[in-house]
């Protein structure tokens, strides 16, 4: 059981002993009192001498809306009853004006670090029943490279999978290739313009184009590998000349994400498909009485499911809207899960209701949809801005990105920072090898938990108690708290609370190396024994968001 879970049962467990004593004078749930059990409130430059305590408790005060008599007299009366735990507790004190401070004993730290051991990697896995979950993210255009507000979303997906994989569920990551829409177009009708002129023929660019360079590196792959097959009677190998395009800049985005150690997509799912297989016929017939005709359009009924207004699905020239296969792409992927997760830029935070009403009238608990939103990403480079505009040809590419920053450092920087709030991503910062920055903290870390254990004793917790010092406990207590870590993400979809967690843990761990000289320390195999586990679970915990773990830095 987690060392603070179990304190707080112990907490709720005397306060129903108080209730049923009739010392309160109304009734409540014990079970939700919001009390908090954490850290005492200290100064830093206390020692371990002068640190009485391990943990504080502020419940009195919220159980004094339930009984007329002080804090201090409530904080008296459950004390008593804890006190009964003898094998939880070595003693707990009341202070002014009703704080409850606890001094746990070091067996039950030690019981926290032995079964984190024995769990290994998969510390705090597992919690919940292995429900289905389709994880949708990304799904950038096949109409050019990645650029870096594609990032945050991507390194955002692939670390949640990672942690509700962690967590117990069947989870199936996907990519929604948008390829049947005018953009696909636009798209081989601007590659057609610079395939030509790479033959010396120059054309007129039409108005509505895609004027980057990945769209040239794109048709010189092509004439690399094809020569000048398209240049004679273009019009008759349009269609197999804009699939290629297509592919090409598909293929790249799968290849430019493998840099950034996102790959393997459970499934790739194409609109084109969606509209070929069937599935936008099926749709349209669950929906049909929630839909009417008007000035030549089909429009769906979604102001009766909270909507701002009603949503066309047709148009008057009997093409589609984006909204019709979108529709019946998210009842494809409900026939295969039992909930959806789509990851959307932040452009797409107007789609959400008009999406879920029309879940609404197929007959699902829109309950079951989730969807992030990932807000606007800038770079920094030398305090100024890059612009990105994939059409003005002066967007920042994931390639020019990893040019200067690596992997690890693009995937951690990107999680520091919970995803409805804009982002500026500095390179120079993150590039940088101090204590200032997080992921250089954090491997650093980890990488001295490798030298310590390679110059340490063998690590040993066969002893039933040690003297820990304070920090050491400080550490022993953030461990115990991944598996609650894990579970609070998964309920709240905050992926950043993990680079944040692994932080704190590293910085703990360097205050107490800092400190304490373990070679030699008559407890020595004990703390390598901590050490190890430190190690563990700052590996596991990189691991969770796709951040390495070096041994050397």
């Amino acid at each position: 059981m987690l060392l603070n879970t179990k304190i707080r049962e112990l907490i709720v467990n005397s306060i129903e002993i108080m209730q049923k004593n009739n010392f309160f004078q109304e009734e409540f749930d014990a079970d939700k009192v919001g009390f908090l059990v954490s850290l005492p409130n200290l100064p830093e430059h206390l020692e371990d001498e002068e640190i009485k305590y391990d943990l504080s408790t502020n419940v009195a005060f919220l159980l004094k809306k339930y009984v007329k008599t002080s804090p201090l007299n409530i904080a008296n009366e459950l004390v008593n009853i804890l006190m009964q735990n003898t094998d939880v507790f070595v003693k707990i004190d009341v202070a002014m004006p009703g704080f409850i401070n606890i001094v746990l004993k070091d067996e039950v730290f030690n019981e926290v670090l032995l079964n984190a051991n024995k769990e290994g990697f998969k510390y705090g896995a597992n919690q919940f029943e292995p429900t289905k979950i389709n994880v949708e993210y990304i799904s950038a255009n096949p109409t050019g490279f990645l650029h870096v507000g594609h990032v945050r979303g991507a390194v955002y997906g692939d670390s949640l999978i990672k942690i509700y994989r962690h967590a117990g569920y069947q989870v199936e990551s996907e990519y929604y290739v948008n390829d049947a829409g005018n953009q696909i177009n636009v798209l081989a009708n601007s590659a057609k313009v610079r395939y030509f002129e790479l033959f010396g023929q120059t054309l007129e660019m039409p108005e509505e184009s895609y004027k980057g360079q990945d769209i040239v590196w794109a048709v010189e792959q092509i004439k690399n590998k094809k020569g000048d097959y398209y240049l004679n009677d273009f019009e008759s190998k349009y269609q197999e000349f804009k699939t290629e395009v297509k592919d090409i800049l598909l293929e790249k985005i799968k290849y430019d994400l493998s840099k950034l150690n996102i790959g393997n997509f459970d499934t790739f799912s194409s609109e084109l498909s969606i509209l070929q297989n069937g599935a936008v016929d099926e749709a349209l017939e669950k929906m049909k009485e929630y839909t009417y005709h008007k000035d030549g359009a089909l429009f769906l009924k979604t102001t009766e499911f909270k909507d701002d207004k009603d949503r066309v699905l047709i148009k008057s020239d009997g093409s589609n809207t984006y909204l019709l296969p979108d529709i019946a792409y998210h009842l494809t992927k409900f026939k295969k899960a039992d909930r959806l997760i789509n990851i959307w830029g932040a452009d797409h935070s107007g789609y959400v209701e008009r999406m879920k009403a029309a879940l609404k009238i197929l007959g699902y608990d829109d309950n079951r949809l989730d969807v992030l939103i990932i807000q606007l990403v800038r770079l920094i480079k030398n305090g100024e801005e890059f612009k990105m505009s994939k059409r003005a040809g002066t967007s920042v590419t994931l390639s020019d990105l990893l040019e200067v920053s690596s992997p690890d450092a693009v995937r951690f920087m990107m999680l520091t920072r919970e995803i409805n709030n804009k982002f500026d991503f500095d390179i120079d910062f993150s590039n940088s090898a101090n204590s200032s920055n997080p992921v250089y903290i954090v491997q650093y870390a980890h990488s001295r938990t490798v030298s310590l254990l390679n110059n340490l004793v063998k690590p040993d917790l066969s002893l039933k108690s040690f003297n820990l010092s304070y920090k050491a406990k400080k550490i022993v207590l953030a461990i115990d708290e991944f598996p609650s870590l894990i579970k609070t993400i998964v309920e709240t979809s905050k992926v950043n609370l993990m680079s944040q967690y692994l932080l704190n843990l590293a910085k703990l761990f360097n205050s107490f190396y800092s400190e304490t000289k373990l070679k030699g320390h008559e407890n020595e195999a004990e703390y390598a024994y901590l050490v190890s586990v430190v190690q563990l679970v700052l590996r596991l915990g990189l691991g969770l968001i796709g951040v390495s773990a070096p041994e050397n830095m």
